[in-house]
């Protein structure tokens, strides 16, 4: 399927909801719940935190559907919505520590073995880049993970945030130098 028809098929599933089609937002939902998942766990650094923002934010689309403007933008609001419900989560946060691990990113040799050296070593270099990640003011983290670790564009970091591509820009070049100073020494 192109980008094109997914396009289309997603503007479908958005109004097929909107008239109160259960199904359709069960198919928004499945495809859009790990990746929410995977950017709230990254964002917020905590699996309970994370799930508890993904849940919301399926709750909060489910009853305002209709205020979507444009269905094609759909996936651009649902990570609006995750992003303001993270970016309030950081907020009220108290200081605590993050133990975020994502099995995505644990190196895996070519036979499917991790010696145990190297596992503890990613294991001790991701702790460490959390901690870091952790650091970061909230717009900074949020946007930083929907650019680099979501793969969205500036555009649609901008438009997902409602800012300019120049705040985006901005935000992603302190978070990168921040995250370059406190992860000196594993590189």
């Amino acid at each position: 399927m192109t980008r094109h028809d997914d396009r289309f098929d997603i503007v479908t599933l958005v109004v097929r909801t909107r008239e109160g089609d259960i199904d359709a937002f069960e198919s928004l939902v499945d495809r859009y719940e790990t990746k929410l998942l995977r950017f709230c766990l990254r964002t917020l650094g905590d699996r309970q935190d994370a799930e508890d923002v993904v849940q919301d934010t399926l709750v909060q689309a489910w009853k305002s559907m209709k205020a979507l403007a444009e269905p094609a933008a759909f996936g651009t609001w649902i990570y609006r919505l995750a992003s303001n419900k993270c970016t309030d989560t950081l907020r009220r946060r108290t200081a605590r520590p993050s133990d975020a691990q994502d099995p995505d990113d644990m190196a895996v040799h070519a036979d499917g073995r991790v010696s145990v050296e190297k596992s503890v070593e990613a294991r001790t270099a991701l702790e460490h880049f959390s901690a870091v990640l952790q650091t970061l003011s909230s717009e900074q983290r949020v946007t930083w993970v929907l650019h680099q670790m979501e793969g969205l564009s500036y555009a649609e970091v901008a438009e997902t945030l409602g800012i300019s591509e120049g705040s985006v820009r901005g935000r992603i070049r302190r978070a990168r130098t921040a995250i370059i100073e406190g992860m000196e020494g594993w590189t």
